[in-house]
C-alpha cells in the first residue's frame, strides 16, 4: 500500500488520561504549502511503539493512501491527488483527499 509522509507533533491526551492506546497529532503539508492537522490512534499513523506520552516529538509518521490521479501545477511540478479512505479525516471539513508532492508518498 502507497503511504503519505506526515510529522506527529504531539501526544494529544494528557499524561494521565487512562486511555489506550492513545491519540496523536499529526501534520500534513500539502503541495499548496497548507497545511493540514489529523488526530487518531498511534497504529493509523504507522508509528508503532515510538509515539507515546514521552517521545520527543516531531516523529515521521506515514498515512495509508490511495493514489486518485497524477498532473502538473502550473510550473509543470508533479502533483498526485491520494485519499486516505476516510482513515484518518483531516480537523477541518473532514476532508479525505488531499494535493500532495511526489517526493511525500512512499510507495511500495
Amino acid at each position: 500500500m502507497t503511504s503519505l509522509r506526515c510529522e506527529a507533533t504531539r501526544w494529544a491526551l494528557d499524561d494521565g488520561d487512562d486511555f489506550y492506546p492513545g491519540w496523536v497529532e499529526v501534520h500534513l503539508t500539502d503541495a499548496h504549502g497548507r497545511q493540514w492537522v489529523f488526530f487518531d490512534k498511534p497504529p493509523i499513523f504507522g508509528g508503532g511503539d515510538a509515539l507515546s506520552p514521552r517521545a520527543a516529538y516531531p516523529i515521521a509518521v506515514t498515512i495509508g493512501c490511495t493514489i486518485l490521479s497524477r498532473t502538473s501545477d502550473p510550473d509543470g511540478s508533479e502533483v498526485v491527488t491520494v485519499s486516505t479512505g476516510g482513515r484518518p479525516e483531516a480537523t477541518e471539513g473532514d476532508r479525505i483527499e488531499f494535493d500532495v508532492r511526489p517526493d511525500q508518498l512512499v510507495e511500495p
